[in-house]
């Protein structure tokens, strides 16, 4: 403006200023007004470029790339004016990136959300960034970073009680749990989410909370509550009319199915996933769909069809950029390769699989490829490379708990060292194959166990719904022929006083009969208990007896496969006086152990199967303490572990000596699974009117009050794995308490958590018994 403008301006009239005034807002307020309506326009359509792009990912990877570039002109259009809507874009976006190879779009991408949050000082929009960068972090296989993320996002959100941005923060850091082995901590997490998704009737993440509950309990073998979970699940999306979310919870369904052994089950799923993604034209499920379809062939030997069915995955995904999904299609096809003898074929996929496994982080997938390259090598006599294959299956079996294929590669890795001569690497590796297959085939009985306990409630929930609708129909019948009857006494009685006595005369009759009938009745459940009764208890003593079989020949053949594999080297020959000398002395304490075992093992066959009665006699508890002790001492050397006898010389109790041996040697042997390393037992005695009470007190890492019911329960199995994964049965205090009681004596426990055990057994004392 020049200086003759203002002078205008000075000698215009209060009404002309008035007019110039009004004019200059209404003017200002069209443009502030153009300006949100831009804004909305733009917001409008860069929600319809996400739906295109997130669209486009579930059809083919490459097809986003079309709409990608537009979408990210937009965000930079919108990022100017109005960034603090683009940042959850810019998030989402990265996390799709990554999980299609892209790092570093998607490591830049994040980054800038991650910028725009800070500089907006928006803590709501930085946890969910941190939400994303997590997610990124988990696909890059960096998982400590991962579970950062996510607890940093739930933090940020929870500060500012921002249930919307801590539900998926909550989430991921659930399933992170679950993924690391804490499955009970990982659960508690998805269930805060789920009362919080529930209290805000979000159904889209109380059907993904659903699902993944359900996967939660699914890996940890408790089949019916996954089962449970994932109908509700489905139920959920039922009532959103949402399709496009069920494949997810019908996949998890055909997958239980499938490891119950309902191969036609599984098959009629997978077919109706596969039916479902190829309506909604998506891709990768429906490939999914057809990988699975192929691996139940596989595993039913159908090698032709399984490759059909692989093959058609594999031209499904044609185009896309190569995903976990294709890793898993090349190590498919190796494997069914392998077996229709085509071996070039099959190092050739396998050889791919390994290379996207690592490109991604699929540890399971990877674990698997190098474990068959190991065996191809083995058996072409290429040992070095055998080796290094195995090395490295192991590490990763190893470093996330694939106790599935820990035998198998140890087992491989003891053959490669015994073919190259280095007998002390053999012999370390065989003890841990033992040791390994020991575990797995432990497991396997566990979980087969749950599965026909698991298929028993179905079964028995089945019978219980149609004896229930029997019911039904029979009460409907009942109703019916009463309300007959009450007509025809009502004509009856109208017409004829003669009907009425005979009516009476009737309802007498059918009164005594119902009497009889009812006596009857009674009568016949009465003896039906007592059948009921006497078969439950001879099924009960059947699964107890059967079960104590199993450990007897588990515990024997663990020291007789190390007795053998030590024999196996004493024969080869180049082995030096020294080492012989030293795997003879080695022999002997083997031997020396076994037999006690053995001993111990007939003594409890003897008193489970009622052959034997109980042989009171005089026992020294100082001594029979220093000889348990003698027993655990190197294993308790080696746990840095001290063991303490503080019971009295001249303490003695009457009862019977194997028995009790065994209920000590057994408190013993759970205290230095429980015990973490630095920590002591101590076996002492103290004096009750007529009896001694000898305690067994550990350091270890306690019992939860809510188990401690179960310890000495004859209804339930119960066992926890010890502090350096040692796994139980679940029966060895139930046969300690079984031996006091049987000797005339009492058991029983107490612990806290964190602070250690301390078991008690009260026991008859003798009259020559001296004060302690």
């Amino acid at each position: 403006m020049d200086r003759k403008y203002y002078k205008s301006i000075y000698s215009l009239s209060v009404t002309e200023l008035l007019i110039i005034v009004l004019f200059l807002f209404v003017s200002g307020c069209q443009s502030k007004a153009d300006k949100e309506q831009q804004l909305v326009q733009s917001s409008g359509e860069l929600h319809l470029l996400v739906k295109k792009y997130d669209r486009y990912l579930t059809t083919a990877y490459d097809s986003s790339r079309v709409i990608l570039p537009k979408l990210l002109q937009k965000l930079d259009s919108i990022g100017a004016v109005n960034p603090d809507s683009a940042v959850a874009v810019l998030a989402h976006i990265a996390g799709r990136e990554v999980s299609k190879g892209n790092i570093h779009l998607s490591d830049s991408l994040s980054n800038l959300a991650e910028t725009y949050a800070i500089q907006l000082n928006d803590s709501s929009l930085l946890a969910v960034v941190l939400n994303a960068k997590g997610k990124i972090m988990q696909i890059k296989g960096r998982r400590d970073s991962a579970f950062y993320y996510y607890s940093k996002s739930l933090h940020l959100a929870q500060l500012r009680h921002d249930s919307v941005a801590a539900l998926p923060a909550m989430i991921n850091l659930g399933n992170a749990m679950i993924d690391r082995h804490n499955s009970e901590t990982g659960i508690n997490y998805l269930k805060e989410a789920l009362e919080i998704a529930t209290k805000r009737n979000n159904k889209k993440f109380m059907a993904v909370l659903y699902n993944n509950l359900g996967k939660a309990y699914d890996i940890r073998g408790s089949y019916s509550i996954a089962l449970q979970y994932y109908r509700s699940a489905i139920d959920t999306l039922e009532k959103m009319k949402s399709r496009e979310y069920y494949l997810e919870p019908l996949n998890n369904l055909a997958n239980i199915y499938l490891y119950l052994g309902n191969d036609a089950l599984a098959m009629e799923y997978y077919q109706k996933v596969r039916k479902l993604s190829d309506s909604l034209n998506y891709r990768n499920m429906q490939a999914a769909a057809l990988i699975n379809i192929g691996n139940l062939n596989y595993e039913n030997n159908q090698n032709e069809k399984a490759l059909k069915y692989t093959n058609e995955a594999k031209a499904l995904l044609a185009g896309q950029c190569e995903s976990y999904l294709h890793s898993i299609i090349y190590l498919n096809l190796g494997l069914i390769q392998r077996n229709l003898g085509k071996t070039e074929s099959s190092l050739k996929e396998l050889t791919k699989s390994i290379a996207l496994a690592r490109k991604f982080h699929i540890y399971d997938v990877l674990a698997e490829g190098t474990m068959q390259m190991a065996k191809y090598y083995e058996a072409h006599q290429k040992f070095h490379l055998a080796a290094r294959f195995a090395n490295e299956a192991f590490q990763l079996a190893t470093e996330n708990n694939m106790l599935n294929l820990l035998p198998e590669a140890t087992k491989l890795l003891a053959d490669n060292y015994r073919n190259a001569g280095n007998a002390s690497q053999a012999l370390k590796f065989y003890d841990l194959y033992s040791k390994y297959n020991t575990q797995y085939q432990d497991t396997i009985n566990n979980k087969t166990t749950r599965n026909f306990a698991f298929l028993y409630e179905l079964q028995k929930k089945e019978t219980a719904n149609k004896l229930l609708v029997q019911q039904q129909q029979l009460d409907k019948q009942v109703l019916t022929n009463v309300s007959l009857e009450l007509e025809q006494q009502r004509i009856l009685i109208i017409f004829s006083i003669i009907t009425i006595i005979s009516i009476l005369l009737i309802a007498i009759l059918l009164y005594y009969r119902s009497r009889l009938k009812s006596r009857l009745n009674e009568a016949l459940i009465i003896n039906n208990n007592e059948i009921t009764e006497q078969n439950n208890l001879l099924e009960k003593e059947n699964a107890f007896k059967n079960k104590l079989i199993s450990i007897i020949s588990h515990d024997i053949k663990s020291p007789m496969m190390s007795l053998y594999n030590i024999l196996e080297l004493l024969s080869v020959d180049e082995l030096s006086e020294q080492e012989k000398r030293e795997l003879i002395r080695d022999n002997m304490q083997l031997t020396d152990r076994a037999l006690n075992m053995v001993e111990d093992l007939l003594s409890w066959t003897r008193q489970q199967l009622n052959t034997t009665t109980v042989n009171y006699t005089t026992i020294n508890v100082y001594d029979l303490g220093n000889e348990i002790i003698t027993f655990f001492q190197p294993d308790a050397r080696e746990m840095n572990i001290n063991l303490v006898n503080a019971c009295s010389p001249e303490t003695t109790v009457y009862s019977d000596y194997q028995m009790l041996k065994m209920v000590i040697r057994n408190l013993f042997s759970n205290a230095l699974k429980f015990t973490p390393s630095g920590g002591y037992i101590e076996m002492g005695v103290s004096k009750t009117n007529g009896h001694v009470i000898l305690y067994v007190i550990d350091t270890g890492v306690g019992i939860k009050p809510e188990d401690q019911s179960k310890i000495f329960s004859e209804e339930k199995y119960f066992t926890t794995n010890g502090v350096r994964g040692e796994r139980g049965n679940g029966l060895g205090l139930k046969l300690c308490r079984n031996f006091v009681e049987k000797s005339g004596g009492k058991i029983w426990l107490e612990s806290k958590p964190g602070k250690g055990s301390t078991f008690y057994i009260e026991i008859k004392r003798t009259d020559s018994s001296t004060s302690l």
